[in-house]
């Protein structure tokens, strides 16, 4: 169930209408029953691929809690993972992995095919398993105690804004939060309305306005130019404001019920580096990555280092640059089941390595150059290259075949084709627009027009604002980018 649909609207109208109404003790219980017709409103088995692992894990997880033995404790803890990532490695990965592997036997046996299988494809997949993973890996490291209520439990899963796209929020984190008494407040609820209003601009506004760009940029590369790299750029700001327009929503609706999720984005391309990229873009995921695949890996990579140094490198930059490449190289793969996404996350992984292997060299060449000097010309010139960096990693991300991106990458030129001006101009004033009105937005409590401004010219500011996203918005919606992962 999109967001931005009928359906939707009228599903929340009706769980809206009745929340408050519901005695706190069973509220839980009202929740998860929407939940759970949210999730299997389009197909009942999505349904069973949810249950199933949750009932499992939940069960996995008391027994961590109450076993003595650590040798028993990491096998249930294996065990618990297994059957957290079983479905994830099923109907999202066997195909991928049973297609790679056939290509390369075919190098040797030439002829040899592989049909797929048809397998069904589960909405939000890879976010609830990632929710299960880490709850289980923090009852076993004793971050937190395993829960007892299996309702409350089955609702953090579950908890419909966030099902599909996240935020990956953490038990630890979230479960409390659903177990506090809700009332009803004004104030709470326009913030979320607010905040559901600015993400759903984002979406139909200006994600669904340049897609039309991006799409035809892709689509036939051929002879397209200069039009290339501002592809490039949009589909930058697209994917951004397809995401973090969904995420606004996500989080605008659970406030309006009573909860706080974890921010996801704080505005990512005003990072001056690509480690600061990842502090801002996703950040539940990347706090996910850190904590759960990247630090064990780095310390295991140190524990069988048995010198300080190897090959003259300190231990500590082996663990950082193996356990960083292999986390991304992961975080590609598990944004989609294909090599151009491996791509993506390799080369994030080669930028943080760079970066990291580089630091000082270039924190000597700024300051050969005297450019230490211009602070304001220097953090504009980090946040220019960190940007561009970050476009051609979009271009693997974006294109449908590995094929697709060297096509589009081949074509660029800084030739202006001959026609499609007009086109080209109108996106570029969307995503000019955009940026100015993010701007706006972030800074809007430091400006005394703001603040100053009386409530009823809020309400009717806010009023044009709905006005503004029904005049521009796109007559079809596409579906958020990241529903397929």
């Amino acid at each position: 169930m999109n967001f931005i649909s009928i359906e939707f609207i009228l599903f929340f109208s009706a769980v809206f209408s009745l929340y408050f109404f519901v005695p706190a003790n069973i509220k839980w219980l009202y929740l998860l029953a929407a939940s759970l017709f949210f999730y299997g409103y389009y197909n009942l088995f999505n349904l069973a691929l949810l249950l199933v692992p949750t009932i499992l894990v939940y069960f996995i997880g008391r027994r961590i809690e109450s076993c003595r033995s650590q040798t028993w404790r990491k096998w249930l803890l294996i065990t618990g993972l297994a059957a957290a990532l079983a479905v994830l490695a099923v109907f999202k990965y066997a195909n991928f992995i049973i297609g790679s592997l056939v290509s390369l036997i075919g190098i040797w046996k030439p002829g040899i095919t592989f049909t797929p299988y048809d397998l069904a494809f589960t909405i939000g997949i890879s976010f609830f398993t990632f929710k299960l993973v880490s709850y289980l890996v923090d009852v076993y490291r004793e971050n937190m105690p395993a829960e007892r209520h299996l309702g409350y439990f089955a609702l953090y899963v579950s908890f419909f804004p966030q099902l599909f796209m996240g935020p990956i929020d953490r038990a630890i984190r979230f479960i409390p939060e659903l177990k506090k008494r809700v009332a009803f407040d004004p104030g709470r609820i326009a913030s979320g309305i607010q905040l559901v209003a600015w993400g759903v601009f984002k979406k139909i506004v200006v994600a669904d306005r340049l897609a039309m760009f991006v799409d035809q940029m892709f689509s036939n590369p051929q002879g397209q130019g200069l039009y290339l790299i501002f592809g490039a750029y949009f589909y930058a700001i697209q994917i951004y404001c397809d995401f973090s327009g969904y995420t606004d929503i996500a989080i605008g609706i659970a406030r309006i019920l009573g909860f706080e999720s974890m921010k996801n984005f704080d505005y990512p391309y005003s990072a001056v580096n690509i480690t600061g990229f990842w502090n801002r873009w996703h950040i539940s995921l990347s706090t996910w990555l850190r904590d759960y695949l990247f630090l064990p890996i780095a310390y295991a990579v140190m524990r069988r280092i048995e010198t300080p140094k190897l090959w003259n490198i300190k231990v500590e930059a082996w663990g950082y640059c193996v356990g960083m490449f292999i986390t991304m190289f992961l975080g590609g793969l598990w944004h989609g089941a294909s090599w151009t996404f491996v791509i993506w996350g390799m080369l994030h992984g080669l930028y943080l390595v760079v970066s990291f292997s580089t630091k000082k060299r270039r924190k000597r060449f700024v300051k050969k150059i005297g450019l230490n000097k211009m602070p304001r010309l220097h953090h504009a010139l980090q946040i220019i290259i960190t940007f561009n960096l970050l476009a051609v990693t979009w271009i693997f991300f974006r294109a449908a075949s590995l094929e697709g991106a060297y096509n589009y990458i081949k074509y660029l030129q800084l030739k202006l084709p001959a026609s499609g001006h007009v086109f080209f101009l109108f996106n570029f004033l969307v995503a000019t627009a955009f940026i100015l009105l993010e701007f706006f937005y972030k800074n809007r409590w430091r400006s005394s027009f703001w603040v100053k401004m009386p409530r009823l010219a809020r309400i009717a500011l806010f009023a044009l604002f709905i006005c503004v996203i029904i005049v521009f918005s796109v007559d079809s919606t596409n579906e958020f980018i990241y529903f397929q992962f």
